[in-house]
């Protein structure tokens, strides 16, 4: 399966919302997919190209005095996009909860 339809399925199967990733100049550099879990988590997905990427799970919360350190806690996972995603699918059921 290559990128484009991977990223297509973690969209329609997976739940996820697709944004442009961008790089320091405002040039799209990659590619951006969140989603929001039952339970107050977030999964994101950053990929630069099928070659590397990088996954976490973390609570869905930010520290408004410190909106850059990020939440504590969570799951990384980082390497080839398929590889990266691979835990994600197939879609299990009852993962969904977008708000």
């Amino acid at each position: 399966m290559d990128s484009a339809e991977l990223i297509e399925r973690l969209r329609r199967e997976g739940g996820f919302r697709l944004l442009p990733l961008l790089g320091n100049t405002g040039q799209v550099a990659g590619v951006h997919l969140a989603r929001f879990l039952p339970g107050g988590h977030l999964d994101v997905i950053q990929a630069w190209d099928e070659r590397w990427a990088v996954w976490a799970r973390m609570p869905d919360s930010v520290d408004p005095a410190a909106p850059f350190a990020g939440p504590a806690g969570g799951v990384v996972r980082s390497g080839p996009l398929d590889r990266v995603v691979a835990p994600l699918l197939p879609i299990q059921p009852g993962l969904i909860g977008l708000r």
